[in-house]
């Protein structure tokens, strides 16, 4: 008995599901007006929207390790082969992507003057443009982050997320050492600042650290040549000092020389020192410009942007078939309900 009125049941919705669908083909007319209504709102809402501007910056930023053959040769010299760089690339891959990425970055980025005029920097300019109420009562946000007050500081963290997820740099091709940077914003004037900012910043910290350890060796060894020429030329003014004293002096009587003759001897010491010193120091220079990576812009965007024009289909499509199925469903209620009725 169970089963039979489960087969009942069963036959019953099959029933009433052809009835639905036959009713929903004879209000034919009502499902494609509410299709078309669904695409006027997508049009309108297409033509309401707020337009987006998109500013993309194309580089090379060469991430390729040098030969430091000769670098380590005179770091071991030095005394500071410990501080050597490793063969290991930390700035490879996509590591330079996520480098980009860093809230550290970004809130240096947001610091920069992108007005010499008034100062104004990137950071003031979008609190303006996008918090006007609350740039009015925190006022403008110097360059100190530190210095921030409680409310000035979760705005600072707040914009800096935003601009992290307004931007995007990627890679044509694995194979390439081109990049390219994308900001979008619904101001023209943000999107190409930010990518301007973020690109100058993030060169800026990627060729300063890629060159830190060849940097504190050229400047080690400058500060060394400086010191030794400075004794040399103590030594060659005492010295000059001592002969004009003992000028025609008794051949027979050369104790009094010895002091000259000390000062010519250490200065040919360090002569020989302030040599080595000098070539390692070239030496140095040489390997600090092979570190230096190779950073240029190739393509940049030139204000004004030009928005981004949407695509009127992704409006349309999705608010007619919504509009068309809310049709359906509505009709279909009525129906079953109707049919509910009339069996009771």
């Amino acid at each position: 008995m169970a089963a039979t009125g489960d087969h009942n049941a069963i036959a019953l919705w099959q029933t009433r599901g052809m009835d639905v669908l036959f009713y929903l083909l004879k209000k034919w007319y009502f499902l494609c007006l509410a299709a078309v209504a669904g695409g006027l709102v997508g049009y309108l809402l297409f033509k309401r929207a707020t337009p987006i501007y998109k500013a993309d910056i194309s580089f090379v930023l060469s991430t390729d390790q040098k030969d430091r053959n000769n670098f380590a040769g005179l770091a071991s010299q030095m005394g500071f082969d410990g501080i050597a760089p490793s063969a290991d690339n930390i700035f490879s891959g996509d590591n330079i992507v996520e480098l980009f990425k860093s809230r550290k970055l970004i809130g240096s980025a947001l610091l920069s003057v992108i007005d010499s005029p008034t100062h104004q920097s990137l950071l003031n300019y979008i609190t303006q443009s996008q918090y006007r109420n609350l740039y009015l009562q925190l006022g403008p946000f110097n360059q100190q982050p530190n210095t921030y007050s409680a409310k000035q500081n979760r705005l600072y963290r707040k914009i800096i997320t935003e601009v992290g997820k307004s931007f995007f740099v990627f890679k044509k091709d694995k194979k390439l050492v081109f990049f390219i940077i994308s900001a979008q914003s619904s101001d023209p004037k943000i999107a190409y600042h930010v990518s301007k900012c973020l690109l100058n910043e993030t060169a800026r910290y990627f060729i300063e650290t890629k060159t830190k350890v060849a940097a504190k060796s050229v400047n080690l060894l400058q500060h060394e040549a400086d010191s030794i020429a400075t004794v040399l030329r103590t030594i060659f003014s005492s010295t000059a000092v001592m002969n004009d004293q003992t000028y025609n002096l008794n051949p027979s009587i050369s104790v009094q020389r010895s002091g000259s003759m000390f000062n010519q001897a250490k200065a040919m010491a360090f002569s020989a020192a302030y040599t080595e010193v000098m070539r390692n120091l070239e030496i140095s220079k040489i390997t600090l410009q092979k570190e230096t990576p190779l950073y240029r812009i190739i393509d940049e965007p030139e204000l004004p942007l030009v928005p981004v024009t949407g695509n009127l289909l992704k409006y349309i499509l999705p608010a007619s078939a919504f509009g068309f199925l809310l049709m359906a469903v509505l009709l279909a209620g009525k129906n079953l309900s109707t049919s509910s009725k009339s069996l009771q």
